[in-house]
C-alpha cells in the first residue's frame, strides 16, 4: 500500500496555484509574441505589399525604392527572428534527465549573458550534482525567472548564483545588484494575486511542490537575493 505524503493539503494547493500561474504565463507569452515578432513581421509584409502596389499602380520604382525598400523589411525580419530566438532559448527546456545539474544551469547562464549582456557568476560544488528530476527542473526555472526579472525589471549589470549541498539538500542562491524593491507577501492570507508578481508566485509554488523553502530578501537600492532549499530527492 502507497502511502500518502504528510502534507498533501499543501502539495494540493500549489499544484492548484501553480496551474494557474502557468495559465497566466502561456498568456503572457501569447502577448509578448503578439506585441513583438508578430507586429515586426506585418510591418515586413506592409512594406512588401506597399512595392507591389506602387508596381501594379505602374509608379516607378528604381534601385533607391527597392534599396530602402529592402533594407526595411530586412531589418524588421532580423528584429523578429532575434525575438523568436529569445523565446525558443527561454522556454526549450535542456535534457534535464541526462545532464548534470551544474551542467545545465551553466547552459542557461550562457545564454542569460549572450542575449542580455549581463555577466553571471557562478560558484558549485566541485563535484556532480546528481538532484532528481523534479529538483533539476524548479531550480532551472526559478534561476531562469530571476535571472531575468533582474536584468528586465531591476536594471541589473551583475549577477550570482551560488548552488551548495547540505547534507541531503541543495541551496541555491540568486543576488543581484539591481535597484531592489519592496516583496509583497508571499505566504498567508494577504499573499499577493497580482499580476505583475505571477514570476514570483511561479517560483514559490515551483518549491513547494518539491517540498523545499523560499525565500525572498529584497529592499529599494538593495538589490534581490532569492535562497531556495530543496531536497535532492523532491
Amino acid at each position: 500500500m502507497v502511502e500518502l505524503p504528510k502534507n498533501q493539503p499543501e502539495e494540493k494547493l500549489a499544484a492548484r496555484r501553480i496551474l494557474a500561474v502557468t495559465e497566466e504565463e502561456l498568456q503572457r507569452i501569447v502577448l509578448d509574441l503578439h506585441d513583438g515578432p508578430v507586429q515586426q513581421l506585418f510591418a515586413a509584409q506592409a512594406q512588401l505589399r506597399a512595392l507591389e502596389t506602387r508596381r501594379a499602380q505602374g509608379m516607378p520604382l528604381d534601385n533607391d525604392v527597392y534599396a530602402l525598400t529592402f533594407a526595411r523589411v530586412s531589418r524588421l525580419l532580423e528584429e523578429a527572428l532575434y525575438e523568436i530566438r529569445h523565446f525558443l532559448g527561454a522556454f526549450r527546456p535542456p535534457d534535464f534527465a541526462h545532464r548534470d545539474l551544474v551542467e545545465i544551469l551553466q547552459g542557461l547562464f550562457l545564454h542569460h549573458e549572450l542575449t542580455t549582456g549581463c555577466e553571471v557568476s557562478f560558484i558549485t560544488p566541485r563535484t556532480a550534482v546528481a538532484a532528481s528530476l523534479p529538483v533539476k527542473i524548479t531550480l532551472y526555472r526559478i534561476c531562469q525567472e530571476a535571472l531575468s526579472n533582474a536584468y528586465r525589471h531591476a536594471q541589473a549589470t551583475r549577477q550570482h548564483v551560488t548552488l551548495q549541498r547540505d547534507a541531503d539538500c541543495l541551496i541555491m542562491t540568486v543576488q543581484d545588484d539591481g535597484q531592489g524593491f519592496t516583496p509583497p507577501p508571499l505566504r498567508g492570507p494577504e499573499a499577493t494575486e497580482r499580476e505583475e508578481h505571477i514570476g514570483l508566485r511561479g517560483m514559490r509554488d515551483r518549491v513547494d511542490l518539491v517540498g523545499g523553502e523560499f525565500e525572498l530578501q529584497s529592499a529599494p537600492g538593495q538589490g534581490t537575493k532569492i535562497i531556495v532549499r530543496a531536497p535532492l530527492d523532491g
